[in-house]
């Protein structure tokens, strides 16, 4: 007993000084999730992560059975159709392991796999390689979704270079002078800049994703060129397209940059058309003197994949949708007879540049086939006539000609009633 009373003062002693541990602990979770700009970036990221551990464990335990997000479960009514009467090559990437990836061109006609380039080197099991491009000497460039920067592979797969200095997200395109073009983050020392501007109502300090824009040598993969968006936006006095965003804390969220290839009656060799999803945007951009050219709105919503048609028009995948999928309301009573809006399908979109004119294109094809995607999705005009389609979401393939489809099909995988994630195929001539 005496031992005990004895040692008393330092359970005391003991107990206040962790429960101050714990008081100053759940302070500093709070001010970070607050915000608040005083707590330093490392601390604050590492009481993040901290904080929501036990969340990531169990979601982990809960998820050993499920597959990588990059497998899409195949209806079990889906019926692949193929009447291509022609080839048509697509440069794809899909996993062949939770950690290995291939980039293949494929014969859709076929299914042939006609060349293939092995990616072993990811950085977690989910990780995707979008959109990727082949030079005429079988080299391809391409990046790991969000967390790394551009890299090339000779024709045998073997590392040539890598920009680290960016982050990639989305699309990655060819110029007129065989540059690179790309949607990208800039990175600072370890660590991506994606809150990289900020907006101030009435003192309350709002910051925001920023996206970038970015030019490449594909000899060494050197910058040429680097923008910020916010930038492009501020300079040209359009930061009400960002304030009027569906989604604040990402206002921009840039699928394509799209480089004009050629002079035209209504744009020059080196201009870029840049695709804005959460904003429903697209912007005639002219990199040379930093000055928008065309502010593009109407009837479109969170479009994707902005191609030059013709010297005086321009076509994009219409999503169609809002950004985000919402929740059915549950608070307040909703209305018996409610005002019903038809289903909504995805669509091609022409726009005439310089008239605001806008025409839907082989729109009765995407009724008919109830073609939709909330995210992503892209379209490729093909020489022979019709369009490839990439139905993101569902992760289907269409090609579409003369009023129908021609062709339906998913990209099978080796898990059993599962299809790959679709990665933005691009059609190869």
């Amino acid at each position: 007993m005496r031992n005990w009373l004895q040692k008393l003062p330092l359970y005391i002693a003991g107990t206040v000084i962790g429960l101050t541990f714990v008081v100053l602990f759940s302070w500093l979770v709070r001010a970070t999730a607050k915000g608040e700009e005083w707590v330093p970036y490392n601390l604050s990221r590492s009481l993040n992560y901290l904080s929501t551990l036990p969340e990531v464990v169990i979601e982990a335990v809960e998820g050993l059975d499920e597959l990588p997000l990059i497998y899409v479960k195949t209806e079990e009514d889906f019926e692949p159709l193929n009447l291509l009467e022609e080839d048509i090559k697509v440069l794809t990437s899909y996993a062949h392991g939770d950690w290995k990836r291939t980039i293949a061109l494929i014969n859709l006609r076929t299914g042939e796999e006609l060349k293939t380039w092995e990616i072993t080197r990811l950085a977690n099991p989910h990780n995707r390689i979008v959109h990727p491009v082949m030079l005429p000497d079988s080299s391809v460039i391409y990046a790991l979704q969000g967390v790394s920067g551009l890299i090339k592979i000779d024709k045998n797969g073997e590392r040539l270079w890598k920009q680290a200095q960016i982050g990639h997200h989305h699309a990655i395109n060819l110029g007129h002078d065989g540059s690179i073009w790309a949607n990208t983050y800039w990175k600072d020392g370890k660590d991506y800049l994606y809150y990289g501007g900020t907006f101030n109502f009435g003192g309350r300090e709002m910051p925001f994703l920023d996206n970038s824009i970015t030019q490449l040598n594909p000899e060494d993969g050197s910058i040429l060129y680097h923008k910020s968006v916010a930038e492009i936006m501020l300079e040209n006095d359009l930061g009400y397209l960002l304030v009027k965003s569906n989604t604040p804390g990402d206002p921009l969220h840039i699928n394509d940059v799209q480089p004009v290839l050629q002079d035209g009656p209504k744009f020059k060799r080196g201009d870029v058309f840049i695709s804005g999803r959460s904003g429903s945007w697209i912007l005639h951009f002219r990199p040379s003197t930093g000055k928008v050219i065309e502010v593009i709105t109407g009837p479109f919503e969170s479009q994707h994949d902005v191609d030059i048609e013709s010297d005086s028009t321009i076509t994009f995948f219409n999503n169609n949708s809002q950004s985000f999928k919402g929740e059915r309301p549950n608070k307040w009573r909703i209305a018996d007879d409610l005002v019903e809006f038809p289903m909504a399908v995805s669509g091609l979109v022409r726009y005439y540049l310089g008239e605001h004119r806008f025409e839907r294109v082989e729109q009765e094809v995407f009724d008919e086939n109830s073609i939709f995607t909330f995210t992503e999705g892209l379209h490729e005009k093909l020489p022979g006539g019709g369009y490839f389609i990439e139905e993101q979401n569902s992760s289907v393939w269409y090609v579409i000609k003369d009023g129908k489809a021609v062709y339906k099909d998913v990209l099978k995988s080796h898990h059993e009633g599962y299809h790959h994630l679709s990665n933005w195929a691009r059609w190869m001539p």
